[in-house]
This record gives structure tokens, C-alpha cells and sequence, in this order.
């Protein structure tokens, strides 16, 4: 091949690699983990540091699951929290609203891990364990991973709040411990960022206002106000 030609060929090289790069580049979410579902969904997102599309209020039923599902990037692992709220209810013919939201899921080949309704100390603990088997049976036919978080330590009163249905922060952690090992995430991807710095306001340091040397009666005189130092500080962070 001459050198015209050889050039040629690195310049395609060059080309395809750019092309490549420039694709991964485009979709820096993709792969990634979010946290979706209820409020227990948001608690997770805060224990495990992932980005978090979870919200109060949201069911099975209707629609503000599969919303959460398309503002999804393509290709991410989702932890969805969800069932907890239909528990506290009628759990009848849920199976549609399974279906759609696997579905969902399956169409931007999200790979989906349904964390299921923990323990309440309420009455209607016996409808969420109830719904624990119907997502357990239902989901293992769709080969969709999904966790049960019913076990001895959830169920024992002593990680929830005093509402007995959310859970204390060591609860979530202790919840995400349990849906990461079982999908296999690794631990180093979902490490919380330090923003408690960079949230922090500095602190500023005021000097005190420069005395300048005032003219009366063709004397200078110096200014005899005094200008107080105010006091530095920390933002409080909340």
C-alpha cells in the first residue's frame, strides 16, 4: 500500500475510534443505578448514594411508576421499590400492572431488581406478606430479579420509625445491603459523593472598614465611628 493509502487508513482508524468514543460519551448514565418506586424508594436512594426517581404515594397501580421508568436512561439497573402502598389496601388483580411495568422495563433493557414491601407493624402486615408471595412467584416466571425484604431483622419493630411503616436511615442501609448483594452490584459503584464540603458556605472573613482621614477646617481629622466586625460563621447545613 503507498503512503497515500496508509494515510487513508489511519484516518479511518482515527475516525471509527472518535465515532466510538463519542457514543459512550453521550449516554454517561448508561450502566448506571437509580433508585424508583415509593417513599421507601427514597429512603434506599439516600442510604445507597444512587440517584433517586422515587417519590411518595406511588402504587403499582397507575401510572407514576412507568412515568418513573421513562425518565430511565437505557441499559441502567433499577431498584424499584414498590408495593408497600398497595398493601395498605385492596391487592386484587395486580398482575396487569406487573406486567406493564416488566414490560416497561424490558423495552430500554433495564435491568430491573423489585425490592418488595418490608414488614409494617400495622394490621395490614398480613396483606404485605401476602403480596411479598405474589411478587416473589410472579416475577420469578419473568426472570426478574426480586428481593423480599421480610426476614427476622425487618420484621422485628426495631428498624422502624415510630409510624411502623418507614424505617429508620440504618434500616435503609440495611434494606440496600440486602438488594445489592442479592443483584450483585458492586458496593464501589454506588459510594456516596462528598458534597458536604462543597454544600458547605465558606467561612468569610470581614475586616473592618478602613478609617479615612476626613478634611475640617484645613486639619485632618480621624473618623471617630468604629466599625464593628461581624461575626463569621457556618451555614447550618439541614
Amino acid at each position: 500500500m503507498g503512503g497515500g493509502g496508509w494515510k487513508i487508513m489511519r484516518h479511518i482508524k482515527w475516525i471509527v475510534f472518535a465515532l466510538s468514543y463519542l457514543a459512550g460519551a453521550a449516554s454517561p448514565a448508561a450502566g448506571s443505578g437509580l433508585v424508583l418506586g415509593d417513599s421507601h424508594g427514597e429512603g434506599l436512594a439516600q442510604a445507597s448514594g444512587l440517584k433517586g426517581l422515587a417519590r411518595i404515594s406511588v402504587h403499582i397501580r397507575g401510572p407514576r411508576a412507568l412515568e418513573q421508568l421513562a425518565q430511565t436512561p437505557p441499559g441502567s439497573t433499577v431498584f424499584l421499590v414498590l408495593g408497600t402502598n398497595d398493601a395498605d389496601g385492596s391487592i386484587a388483580k395486580l398482575d396487569r400492572h406487573i406486567d406493564n411495568i416488566v414490560q416497561a422495563a424490558a423495552r430500554k433493557d433495564i435491568k430491573l431488581v423489585w425490592i418488595g414491601p418490608p414488614c409494617v407493624q400495622k394490621p395490614w402486615d398480613s396483606r404485605a406478606r401476602e403480596l411479598d408471595g405474589i411478587l416473589s412467584a410472579t416475577l420469578a416466571a419473568k426472570s426478574v430479579q426480586y428481593v423480599s425484604m421480610r426476614d427476622e431483622r425487618l420484621c422485628s419493630g426495631s428498624l422502624h420509625e415510630p409510624d411502623g411503616v418507614h424505617l429508620k436511615m440504618k434500616g435503609y442501609a440495611y434494606m440496600w445491603e440486602k438488594a445489592r448483594s442479592a443483584a450483585g452490584f458492586p458496593a464501589a459503584v454506588a459510594e456516596r459523593k462528598e458534597t458536604d464540603k462543597s454544600a458547605e458556605s465558606p467561612v468569610v472573613e470581614h475586616k473592618p472598614a478602613k478609617k479615612h482621614a476626613r478634611k475640617a477646617g484645613g486639619h485632618a481629622k480621624r473618623s471617630t465611628s468604629v466599625s464593628a466586625t461581624p461575626p463569621t460563621g457556618r451555614a447550618q447545613m439541614n
